[in-house]
Order: structure tokens, then C-alpha cells, then sequence
């Protein structure tokens, strides 16, 4: 008989945890090398704990960075159900679509790397509507990851624009940083402008890609449905659109619950200056939710700013974020999609 939805999304997990030996070492030891680097950061002092109970002290801190937090997953939530609505050809619920969202944070935060809260979504979304087909939905979620970074970029680009003649002033490190900045936003705005690259000219890069040695067919297919999604011009622009306000509130949110204890005063533009090149730096699948690694980096990137307690203030944020991802535990236990899936292992190739 046919295994229900949360016993196959089960087996799934079961099977990201129980594959090869080689994925359980190369998980070991990441966080090994996340432990590695906490303990370093405790051992210099550059990791001060005290500071999670002087921050909650005042409350009203803490519960803005929350909603600000919760603000930012219901807009990133919504930017995918429209992406998926592409193909669907229909409106589609969106609590369902929220509570997948919230379960492909959860798995995101315990285990290292993003891709398996990723593959849980792709398992569950299949029975939101019967169009939407493995390929699909595998871009679907790469192209919410692209336009979730294009809008971390442009607001890079716009607020580095901004605060150009104070930041530079302050350092040459930071005129550097900001110059780094304008690059990255340059050639992001060059992308997002390809997503809407006429058919025409389409057709002529598509043969070209498949000569790329090893990995000619999987760029083919990948521009093809990249592509395919760009046809929907308002669809890509709104949730563009929504990208920035999601990206914008999170970076609120981090401010917010930091703010406060900056040795140095760093106003509110200037936080965009380096906060997306954390966030950037953090998102690489290292450690589980940045663990180790986003204290290293922002530590360093608070030094530019004369703030020399940057790993403390990324672990306030860090343990709201995680501890608001980890509640998708229960959706996931309490989800029940309707129809029964065929028996078998997990696709490896979403692996």
C-alpha cells in the first residue's frame, strides 16, 4: 500500500541522514568546523553570551525583531506560491504554501545546508496541483532563491549608493567594501535584465550551452526554465517586488535587536552597506543556519565600522531566527497532504 505524505516526507529525511557514508562524514564535519569556530571565537573573547539577557531585558526590542523576522518569511512564502502559480495556471492556497515554507526552514536549520529543507518542499508541493512536475519545481525554488538574492543586491547597490561619500570617508577598507558592493550589483542587475531576454536571442545562447563540458545539459535546462518564468514579466517583477520588502524587513530586524549595543554608533543606511554580503556569506551551505560561520564574518565585518563585538550581536540574531525556524517542527508533524504517493526511495538526483 501506498505511504502517505509525512511517511514518505519521512523516508526522505531518512534518507538524506542514512545515504552514503561519505554525505554523513562531509556532514560531521561541518559541524565540526562550526564548533571549531565558536570555540575560537569564546576562547579570543569575541563571543559574548551575556549580551542575550541584556538585550531581552527591554522587551519591546526582541518582539519587533521577531515580527520583523515572521514579516520576512510570510513575503518570502508568498513570492514562491506565485512562482508556482506559473505553471499551476491558478491561484493556489497559500496556508499550505506557508506551512512548506516553514518546514523547509526548520530542516534548513538543523541539518547543514539549505538543500534539504529544499527537497521537502519540492516532495510536498507535488500535490498542490497535479501540473506541477519534478523539473518545475526544483527551479521554482532556485529561481525564488535568485530573485530572494537579486533583491539582497539591489538593495546593496541602492543604499551603498546612498551613504557612498560618509562610508568611503570613514576607512579605505570600507571604500573598497563599497566598491565591491557596485560590482555585485552591476552584474546582478545584468542578470535580472537576461531573465527577459527576447526569444529570439534565447534561441541562439541555448545551443551554445550544451557544448560547456559536463555541465552543458544541466545549464540548458536550467536557462530553459529561468526562461520559461521570465515570459511572466509582472509575475518576476512582483515578486521582485517582494523580494525587497522581505529583505528589508530582515535586515530591520537585525538592526532592531543590535542596534543598541554598537561600540560605535552605525546608523541604519549604513547597516545595508554590509549586512547583504553577511547574509550572502551566511546562506553558503557550511553549517546549519550559518552556525560559526556567520559569527566569524560578521565579526569581521563589524570591525570595519569600529565595532569590534560583531560575532555577539550576529548571535542575537541568530538564535531569533533559528528558534522562529525551528517551530516549523510542527507543521511539519501535523501536516497531512491528501493524496498518496508511489513507494520507492527518494529521487537522488534532488539529493
Amino acid at each position: 500500500m501506498a505511504l502517505h505524505s509525512k511517511e514518505k516526507a519521512t523516508k526522505w529525511v531518512l534518507f538524506l541522514w542514512k545515504g552514503q557514508i561519505g554525505y554523513i562524514v562531509k556532514i560531521l564535519l561541518k559541524l565540526l568546523f562550526a564548533a571549531a569556530i565558536l570555540f575560537w571565537l569564546i576562547h579570543q573573547g569575541k563571543l559574548d553570551f551575556s549580551l542575550i539577557g541584556k538585550a531581552f531585558q527591554d522587551p519591546k526590542w526582541p518582539m519587533l525583531t521577531i515580527f520583523l523576522v515572521l514579516t520576512t518569511n510570510l513575503f518570502g512564502a508568498w513570492r514562491w506560491k506565485k512562482l508556482v502559480e506559473i505553471k499551476a495556471g491558478r491561484n493556489l492556497p497559500f496556508v499550505p504554501i506557508l506551512k512548506l515554507s516553514w518546514i523547509g526552514l526548520f530542516f534548513s536549520s538543523v541539518l547543514p545546508g539549505a538543500v534539504t529543507g529544499d527537497i521537502l518542499k519540492i516532495f510536498y508541493a507535488k500535490h498542490l496541483d497535479p501540473k506541477l512536475t519534478k523539473t518545475f519545481l526544483i527551479m521554482s525554488v532556485l529561481m525564488d532563491r535568485i530573485i530572494g538574492l537579486i533583491g539582497l543586491l539591489f538593495l546593496l547597490g541602492g543604499f551603498s549608493l546612498y551613504s557612498y561619500r560618509e562610508v568611503t570617508a570613514i576607512s579605505p577598507s570600507l571604500a573598497h567594501l563599497i566598491h565591491f558592493n557596485f560590482l555585485l550589483f552591476i552584474g546582478v542587475f545584468i542578470f535580472f535584465l537576461s531573465i527577459f531576454l527576447p526569444k529570439t536571442i534565447q534561441a541562439k545562447i541555448l545551443p551554445w550551452t550544451l557544448r560547456v563540458p559536463f555541465l552543458g545539459e544541466r545549464i540548458h535546462k536550467t536557462l530553459e526554465q529561468v526562461w520559461l518564468m521570465g515570459q511572466s514579466h509582472g509575475t518576476i517583477l512582483l515578486c521582485l517586488g517582494m523580494s525587497l520588502c522581505s529583505q528589508f524587513f530582515n535586515i530591520l530586524g537585525f538592526w532592531s535587536i543590535t542596534a543598541p549595543f554598537y561600540q560605535v554608533p552605525i546608523s541604519f543606511p549604513h547597516i545595508f552597506t554590509f549586512m547583504p554580503v553577511g547574509m550572502m556569506a551566511v546562506a553558503v551551505p557550511i553549517s546549519p543556519a550559518g552556525l560559526g560561520v556567520g559569527h566569524a564574518i560578521f565579526d569581521g565585518l563589524f570591525k570595519l565600522y569600529g565595532t569590534f563585538n560583531g560575532a555577539s550581536l550576529f548571535n542575537l540574531y541568530f538564535i531569533i531566527t533559528v528558534s522562529i525556524n525551528l517551530m516549523g517542527v510542527f507543521p511539519y508533524l501535523m501536516f497531512k497532504a491528501h493524496p498518496p504517493v508511489e513507494e520507492g526511495e527518494p529521487d537522488k538526483s534532488l539529493v
